[in-house]
């Protein structure tokens, strides 16, 4: 099948399309014909060597996807042929991600693609959904809690902005100032964008899906310090112990979200589209930043 391919770590460019085996589905797996697939800060980390991963080459990239199933193990119970789902595959673990014409993988991993958007649109969901939802999930917050998250104009950072601000919570945005209109009417109090600039010791929280580690000042004493990045994290302080996060493939969990979605109380914005041939240009134009929305791959 056709798929885009890597035989080695590098630039953009070691990503070329060719031919790889149809994977073998096992009992529990699902066969899906992909829609769409995502592009992540972590293939970019896999792609180039940041990450300290050992790949089995030649290998495919990618972690999210969308599609329409096309078959099913013998003990697949929560799909049937022609059920239209999305997924987060961990793709170190599989070898082969989604970055592919078709996907098999366990039914566990995925969920029914949520109404009202498009099935190519619902790839940009399940890892960015799932890395908000799970790094929320690291902290306790009273009601009516403060809280400010960095990078909120970012595909998580908006995610984990929009979900605090549906329990009922005040959240404050660190972000470019040009993102300042779309987090205002995305319901965000104040968006400032130097962490100079945070009131110390106001918030409940700190939601870091920016690397900001400063951002800790903020925080009140025995308050929640939060972060996805892979970077350093600050020292324990005044009652605060900071928090890494790490996503886990989790389709039930994806199944929750995708039904925000559907009734329209979270949306996941896309910023642009590309073909497989230009998966290149896909990686470039995420790795040179400022990107609003997700970089989908189409078949």
């Amino acid at each position: 099948m056709r798929a885009i391919i890597v035989h080695g770590k590098g630039e953009p460019d070691v990503l070329t399309v060719g031919e790889i085996e149809e994977p073998t589905a096992g009992p529990g797996d699902i066969t899906l014909s992909v829609a769409a697939a995502a592009v992540n800060p972590v293939d970019l980390k896999t792609r180039s060597g940041f990450l300290p991963i050992e790949l089995t080459y030649p290998a495919v990239l990618g972690w999210d996807v969308s599609g329409t199933v096309e078959a099913v193990g013998s003990s697949v119970t929560r799909f049937t042929p022609g059920d239209t789902v999305i997924g987060m595959i961990a793709q170190p673990a599989h070898r082969f991600g989604t970055y592919a014409e078709r996907v098999v993988a366990d039914e566990s991993l995925f969920a029914h693609a949520p109404t009202g958007v498009g099935l190519e649109h619902a790839a940009a969901i399940p890892l960015a959904a799932l890395t908000a939802v799970q790094q929320l999930d690291k902290i306790t917050l009273p009601a009516g809690a403060t809280v400010v998250v960095t990078g909120a104009a970012g595909a998580v950072g908006r995610i984990a902005s929009a979900i605090l601000l549906s329990r009922g919570h005040r959240v404050d945005a660190l972000a470019r100032e040009t993102d300042t209109d779309d987090l205002l009417t995305l319901g965000v109090g104040t968006v400032l964008d130097k962490p100079v600039d945070l009131e110390p010791r106001k918030y409940d929280a700190v939601v870091d899906t920016a690397g900001v580690v400063e951002a800790i000042d903020g925080v009140r004493d025995g308050g929640s310090f939060v972060s996805i990045e892979d970077g350093d994290q600050p020292e324990p302080q005044r009652g605060i112990t900071p928090g890494k996060s790490y996503v886990n493939e989790d389709g039930p969990g994806l199944a929750e979200f995708a039904s925000l979605v559907s009734s329209g109380e979270i949306t996941v914005p896309i910023a642009r589209t590309f073909g497989f041939d230009e998966a290149p240009q896909a990686h470039a134009l995420l790795a040179a930043g400022g990107t609003r929305g997700k970089v989908l791959l189409i078949p």
